[in-house]
Formats: C-alpha cells, sequence, structure tokens
C-alpha cells in the first residue's frame, strides 16, 4: 500500500478538482483519483462554457450556494490570474405561468435579486433577434453570464497541486472499503489508504456509491456551435446568454438556451445553442461521441423556431453526460455506512455553476463533519424517509 492521505478524492472533475483545491488550500494532505486526463472530453463538463446566474428557476433555496459561488468564482480568478466567468446578463423567455418566468420571480422575491420584466414588445425592442410567439415574456437578469467549464477543472486541478495536492489521472478506481481507522481506496494498479473519502464520480458514481435506494440516470446530450450569417449582433458584449421555456408553445418542452459569440478558442466556436431536457439512460461507457442527423436537427430547431436570423452553418458539436436524480435536485450527503465519507452527485446538467461552492462544502464535510452552508435540502433523506 502506498503513504496514508488525510483525504482521497475519487473523480477530479467539476465538485471534485475544488474540492481537492479547497482541501489542500487548508493544508490538506489529499489525493484525487481520476479514470481519465483531467480535463478531458469525455465528461459532464465538456462543451467549454456553462450558465450562471443568481435568480434561480429551479428551486429558491440554491440561491445561498449561487451567492458564495460567485464569490469563489471571483476568489480563484484572482488567485490563477485567469478569466474563468463573462458577466454578459440572462435573459429568460416564456410564458407568464410557465417554470421559468414563475421561478425567477420566486426567487428574486425570496432573496431579493434585481431583475427586468419585459413584455414581448419589449423583448421585440431590446433583442431584435428572436422571434417570439404571442403571450411570452422576459426577465433580465444582470449578473448572470458563464463559466469557461474546462479551464475551470484545469485551473482548480492546478491550483491544488501548486498547494500540494497529489493528483493521479488515467487510473479508474475499482472499489473502497473502510474500517474503524482508515478507508482504503482500490485502483487497476495500486491501493490507497486515507483518513476521509470524498466520492464525487459524476457519471460513474451509482456502482461506486453501493446506495441500493439512490437511483441515478445518465444521458447523451449534445452541445451546438453554428456561424450565423451576420454574427456582429450576436457576440459577447451585444447579446447576452439566454434561456427559452416553450411549454405551452406546441408542445415543446424542455429548456432552449444559448451563449454569445465570445472572443477566445476557450469559449468555443461560434454561437453556442442547446437543449435541456433528460435524454435517453444508458450506460456511461456507452455514451457515443459520434455525431447523427438527429443531434444536428436538435441544434438547429430552436434557432428556426426563436432565432431565425442565427441559423448558420453548424460549426461543432460536442457530447456531455448529464447525471440525472430522480427529482433533477443535487445529492450531497453523508454516506450512511461511515461518517468519513461523503459524496456529491446528481447534478441533472445544472450543477457545474455551484462547482466552486460544493468543492468547498465537500472539504469542510470531510475536515470539519459540519457546514455553514444550508444544503439540509440536497440530502439524501428526501429519497428514504416515508412520506
Amino acid at each position: 500500500m502506498g503513504e496514508h492521505y488525510d483525504v482521497i478524492v475519487i473523480g477530479v472533475g467539476s465538485m471534485g478538482a475544488s474540492a481537492c483545491y479547497h482541501l489542500a488550500k487548508r493544508g490538506t494532505k489529499v489525493l484525487g483519483l481520476d479514470s481519465q486526463p483531467v480535463p478531458n472530453t469525455n465528461s459532464s463538463y465538456n462543451g467549454n462554457t456553462r450558465v450562471i446566474r443568481l435568480t434561480y428557476q429551479e428551486h429558491p433555496d440554491y440561491v445561498p450556494l449561487l451567492k458564495d459561488a460567485y464569490r469563489l468564482w471571483e476568489e480563484i480568478e484572482q488567485e490563477s490570474k485567469e478569466k474563468l466567468f463573462h458577466k454578459t446578463g440572462v435573459l429568460y423567455m416564456g410564458f407568464p405561468d410557465g417554470d421559468a418566468i414563475t421561478g425567477v420571480k420566486l426567487a428574486s422575491k425570496k432573496h431579493n435579486l434585481s431583475y427586468s420584466n419585459l413584455m414581448r414588445s419589449d423583448l421585440t425592442k431590446q433583442f431584435p433577434q428572436f422571434t417570439l410567439p404571442e403571450g411570452m415574456v422576459g426577465a433580465l437578469e444582470p449578473n448572470g453570464g458563464y463559466l469557461l467549464s474546462e479551464k475551470i477543472v484545469k485551473t482548480y486541478k492546478e491550483q491544488a497541486q501548486l498547494k500540494g495536492a497529489h493528483i493521479i489521472t488515467e487510473q479508474p478506481v475499482l472499489d473502497w472499503s473502510h474500517d474503524n481507522n482508515n478507508i482504503t481506496v482500490f485502483t487497476k494498479s495500486e491501493k490507497y489508504s486515507a483518513d476521509q473519502l470524498i466520492i464525487s464520480a459524476g457519471p460513474w458514481s451509482e456502482p461506486l456509491l453501493h446506495l441500493p435506494k439512490l437511483k441515478l440516470s445518465v444521458t447523451r446530450q449534445v452541445l451546438g456551435w453554428v456561424q450565423p450569417s451576420q454574427p456582429k449582433q450576436f457576440r459577447r458584449g451585444d447579446f447576452p446568454v439566454w434561456n427559452i421555456d416553450p411549454n405551452g408553445d406546441d408542445n415543446l418542452h424542455g429548456i432552449y438556451y444559448g451563449f454569445p459569440i465570445g472572443n477566445t478558442t476557450s469559449e468555443g466556436n461560434g454561437l453556442k445553442v442547446a437543449w435541456h431536457h433528460p435524454g435517453n439512460p444508458m450506460h456511461p461507457d456507452n455514451i457515443t461521441q459520434e455525431i447523427s442527423a438527429n443531434d444536428e436537427e436538435e441544434i438547429l430547431l430552436p434557432l428556426r423556431r426563436y432565432l431565425p436570423s442565427a441559423l448558420g452553418t453548424i460549426k461543432d458539436i460536442k457530447v456531455c453526460k448529464y447525471t440525472n436524480s430522480t427529482d433533477g435536485h443535487f445529492i450531497i450527503d453523508r454516506h450512511p455506512d461511515s461518517n468519513r465519507i461523503h459524496f456529491a452527485c446528481g447534478f441533472s446538467g445544472h450543477g457545474f455553476k455551484f462547482s466552486s461552492s460544493i468543492g468547498k462544502i465537500l472539504s469542510e464535510l470531510a475536515l470539519d463533519k459540519k457546514t455553514p452552508s444550508s444544503i439540509g435540502f440536497l440530502s439524501m433523506d428526501r429519497f428514504t424517509t416515508d412520506k
């Protein structure tokens, strides 16, 4: 057996790389293990960028975690001297009684957040790029924008290493065990021991957690970039991050969303478009990077429907993985088998923006056995408590 660590982190992706950084920052002897290079394209954070926003339509209890995440994104930018967050504003569009608009208003009211109500006439005037059906309205949040997801994972890993973290990649974890004194983690070629264990294995979480009552599904999601014929009107600075809740419009569902055209290769190749919805569940190892005609149509459909002036050549399509909980909310908790083991999973396609704060929370749970952050609503209890 190799040397003993204070904490082992299984999975050095969105949450795990952040956890390694926050642990190392506190002087912890930490080992991060990942089955692949870090960063990599076979991941949940693949695709260059992810949205960040405060007026959180999914649940208002996420907002305090987001406020902490914003502070921590600024902190890692200053420490690494890397630009990781672009504030563009986020434009929500949907029908007044739809989930997006009502969710924005609920979160804003509960946490006193600023946003602008936009009627359809306002949208037409301020954002003429969109063609919207009668009855749709909007809400513009000024503090939203997007994060450079792959660059962030790389930055957190490198900053963790600079602080003494030991990161081993391309070494899959097969299993782990525990007793009253130690955690032992087994890989294909080695076994490691530690006082504490954090599991943040993304799409590979379920088989590693050994929790029969925890049900996760992994789905294949595509992200695409197009080259509009008139790119100037879609560039960062002139065009926001946007999402459209189409519920009520010809039986469409999910959330269509997109990003402005950036100025660097780390932001992608053109105008980014995607569809947030649960795809077909499959084993993560069977998710293919091969692009089909259906993938191309998924990228073009929202443009034809709502942003026809952006229609153009598809420049690139990438595949990422959603790890979905049964209710679409995250799971962050102590493992029921041991108070030495904590885990985070089920980020359901909307978790990356929280990774700065969740990495810190995981480090606190491992080192302090508690966190000042309010995460009770994300515990396993909601799946195991009789209703």
